[in-house]
């Protein structure tokens, strides 16, 4: 059991780097430090995404931008009624939920 523990940690260390292909990248610093969230996009604009716990994809994410700074989420599929919001000036993920937005964790962005 520790030896595929071990192998399962070891391939996940190997491909961490994966999101070096991202166009942004919105990693959890305060809250939430597991969390984080890859953005990428195309000549037309933001075009999907993916959200991590623990380097572990759970989601796979529809995105589209608002503005230079603020792009929104929601997760694909048969997912409740959320929305994500990334806002790279203020380096901050929220969620909405049922109207209300609450702040998700305070970010370092990478943009390549």
């Amino acid at each position: 059991m520790k030896k595929i523990f071990i192998l399962t940690l070891i391939l996940s260390i190997i491909n961490f780097p994966n999101f070096a292909f991202a166009d942004e990248v919105f990693i959890c610093q305060d809250k939430n430090k597991d969390l984080h969230f890859v953005l990428y996009e195309d000549a037309n604009g933001t075009r999907n995404g993916h959200m991590y716990i623990k380097n572990i994809q759970v989601a796979s994410l529809n995105t589209y931008r608002v503005n230079d700074i603020t792009i929104r989420a929601s997760v694909k599929g048969n997912s409740p009624d959320v929305e994500f919001i990334f806002n790279r000036s203020r380096e901050q993920v929220f969620i909405t939920i049922r109207d209300s937005v609450e702040e998700i964790c305070n970010a370092k962005v990478i943009v390549d």
